[in-house]
């Protein structure tokens, strides 16, 4: 029985790139850094469709009201990443002050 591998999603060759860093600490900063941008960057780019989307049904060049439903919760959710990226850093960050040295 053949079992197919996971296929890397969009972005995880970047990563893959990053952890060849020799440099651990950096290897670190950069995976975090370009996790957080990039779901920042779908957040934005979700949002910006969506308006595009608000503003052509509303002048009257699309009825398409089903895929301005679906762009506006991937948009939700994309904000809903985000956020929660933002809450674990910051937990994060204040477990390791309250740590004793």
């Amino acid at each position: 029985m053949f079992i197919e591998p996971i296929k890397p999603i969009q972005g995880i060759g970047e990563i893959n790139d990053l952890q060849k860093s020799t440099n651990p600490k950096e290897k670190n900063d950069m995976l975090f850094k370009s996790i957080f941008e990039e779901a920042l960057n779908n957040y934005v780019g979700a949002e910006a469709q969506v308006d595009e989307d608000i503003y052509k049904l509303s002048v009257g060049e699309s009825d398409d009201l089903h895929n301005l439903m679906i762009n506006t919760k991937k948009a939700e959710m994309s904000l809903d990443l985000v956020i929660q990226l933002r809450n674990k850093a910051l937990d994060a960050y204040n477990e390791i002050m309250r740590m004793g040295v």
